[in-house]
């Protein structure tokens, strides 16, 4: 018998047993090893884990959260939709039941008044791109993951800025000002983040008339990431720079089968123009920051198209590519880029 129903947290080892199934992209191919899988719909206010089950098996999983957004300088509701995962054996077609789960997933979204749905897929996915596809999604932006080594060295004395969290979150929300998907209270998801111990700290540097910033958040104790596949460039650098690793501040890269650790960097703003040059800079100290706490990788997240940004470059760096896909409810008009790119999303 197939049925459709709420998860609860009864259901978290079966949960966690399908993500386990799930690797993402076809370059570097990870997968993420969490001991809680309601650990994303704990950021959001109004949210809810979805699944399909036929008979005792787990087939479908579909989350999902609807949120008050700006669209195009106005309010309104978005619903975001995320760890869309299906049993080995129903992901190829997606028939049956998989659709069913959508479907009825999608008039939930509809009855909550959402304008439209909209989930991040990495673009090298082609399987998730495919049924995103399939669901009527269209890809209206991309944005970019550099994700980096974190870098032996003396450990910076960096102000994290928490004890003026809402002065921070102000100055940026003035700079980010009313972009499509922002949240209307941007400082929710950085007081949410703090109270659950994942905000690490929002980082600047300054010179002058030019600044760099970003924010920084650690859920190394939550979710360690495992390296399933690695391309060849990056084996061959492994074997030169990690045995030098051991005596030089030069990056290490993880191997296959080994577990990862992160620190994500958001919201990153350059200022003037030694912007781009600060950001760098900012970055260096944080990949030694990371080593000084054991964590592996510092990934930077932002849109392409973002004025805000000048992206650094780095050796060795891997830049993993995701599509925002949109699939339109009650409204047809699309959301106008630049967007603005939610932690609380990734």
């Amino acid at each position: 018998m197939f049925r459709i129903r709420e998860a609860t947290e009864a259901d978290n080892e079966a949960l966690l047993h399908l993500e386990a199934q799930s690797p993402q992209g076809s370059g570097i191919s990870i997968v993420i090893d969490r001991e809680d899988y309601f650990y994303r719909s704990r950021l959001h206010d109004r949210c809810k884990v979805v699944i399909a089950e036929e008979g005792d098996k787990l087939v479908g999983i579909m989350a999902y959260s609807i949120k008050e957004v700006v669209i195009d300088g106005k309010e309104d509701l978005a619903a975001y939709f995320y760890d869309l995962r299906g049993e080995a054996t129903y992901r190829r077609s997606m028939k049956r039941g998989l659709f069913r789960l959508w479907r009825t997933v999608r008039q939930e979204m509809t009855d909550a008044g959402a304008a439209f749905i909209y989930g991040h897929v990495k673009a090298d996915n082609h399987e998730s791109m495919n049924i995103t596809t399939k669901m009527g999604g269209q890809a209206v932006a991309s944005f970019d993951i550099l994700a980096l080594p974190a870098l032996k060295g003396p450990v910076p004395d960096l102000d994290p800025h928490l004890g003026n969290l809402e002065e921070e979150v102000a100055r940026m929300s003035d700079r980010v000002k009313s972009r499509s998907l922002r949240p209307l209270r941007l400082e929710d998801s950085y007081l949410r983040g703090a109270e659950l111990g994942y905000l690490h700290g929002i980082y600047r540097v300054e010179s002058g008339n030019s600044s760099a910033q970003v924010s920084a958040w650690d859920l190394s104790k939550i979710y360690v990431g495992r390296v399933l596949h690695m391309p060849m460039h990056l084996n061959a650098l492994r074997t030169v720079l990690n045995p030098l690793s051991r005596v030089f501040p030069v990056p290490r890269v993880p191997k296959v089968g080994e577990g990862i650790t992160y620190l994500q960097l958001f919201d990153p703003v350059c200022v003037g123009p030694e912007g781009g040059r600060l950001l760098k800079q900012l970055i260096q100290s944080l990949r030694r920051l990371a080593y000084a706490k054991g964590i592996t990788i510092v990934t930077l997240f932002a849109y392409r198209d973002d004025p805000l940004i000048e992206w650094p470059r780095f050796f060795p760096e891997e830049v993993l590519h995701y599509n925002t896909m949109v699939v339109p409810l009650c409204k047809e008009n699309l959301p106008t880029p630049p967007l603005y790119l939610d932690i609380r999303d990734i």
